[in-house]
């Protein structure tokens, strides 16, 4: 999986949830990925998790957001692959960027 993205905007709800998406480039389908990121906020962070869905992933972070506020925000990816095929084993990548935080 060499390059992974965050798409910006991403949606903040009511409740501090922030969803969130991004594309995978070169990897195929994701579905031996797991996804966890962090979003950070002047001195706020929250983590999440994501799921890989064909050539990208969706996932949310944890409640507890509620500090967070629309405007730009940073986020922090770590993607873990599982190799099940010729040589077992994981490989992980990480990636960050700027990212706008949008209300729900």
């Amino acid at each position: 999986m060499p390059v992974s993205q965050f798409n910006s905007p991403a949606t903040l709800d009511a409740e501090g949830v922030v969803h969130l998406n991004g594309s995978i480039t070169g990897a195929g389908s994701a579905p031996n990925v797991e996804f966890r990121f962090m979003i950070v906020q002047n001195d706020v962070a929250v983590q999440g998790r994501g799921v890989g869905r064909g050539s990208g992933w969706s996932g949310t972070t944890d409640r507890g957001g509620e500090q967070l506020e629309a405007g730009p925000a940073l986020a922090i990816g770590l993607a873990v692959l599982a190799r099940t095929q010729d040589t077992h084993g994981y490989e992980t990548f990480t990636w960050s960027s700027q990212i706008e935080l949008r209300q729900q």
